[in-house]
């Protein structure tokens, strides 16, 4: 069994849910509303890449604005929390790469919990119209940072 096999057994174990990866190496577990992704490198022992979809675009493809402040979002990791956003066929996704040796079970859990809640802040800011904000409200990272 390699390190990934044991950190999603106690997942799932935690979770009372079965996260065998399939014969690609993938797992799926879903968390705050968003479908999570998971697979490893080829050995199992290095990392973790962990991925969810933020949006889907329209059949006319996504505004100019939604992209330009998809980047905007993206630039020096502030608003994604050290995350990466990227298009992905028609496709906004937000990932995050975990180094296997450094991760506990907890871990594990914590920072897939971070991806889904970084994934709906960033649905929802993109969602909504460009310029819409609110100055009262806690800064994007105090928001999601919160448990």
């Amino acid at each position: 069994m390699t390190t990934y096999e044991r950190l999603l057994a106690e997942l799932g174990e935690g979770l009372d849910l079965d996260l065998t990866p399939d014969s690609a190496g993938f797992a799926e577990i879903a968390a705050e509303d968003h479908l999570l992704t998971i697979r490893a490198d080829e050995t199992g022992e290095k990392e973790i890449l962990a991925f969810t979809t933020v949006a889907t675009a329209p059949e006319e493809g996504f505004p100019m604005d939604t992209l330009k402040r998809a980047l905007a979002a993206n630039l020096f990791g502030r608003d994604v929390v050290g995350h990466h956003l990227g298009l992905f066929s028609d496709s906004l996704v937000l990932s995050a790469t975990l180094s296997i040796p450094d991760l506990s079970a907890e871990d594990f859990a914590e920072r897939l919990i971070l991806l889904a809640r970084i994934a709906g802040k960033l649905a929802d800011s993109l969602a909504s119209p460009a310029g819409e904000s609110d100055t009262t409200a806690p800064s994007f990272e105090e928001e999601i940072l919160q448990v």
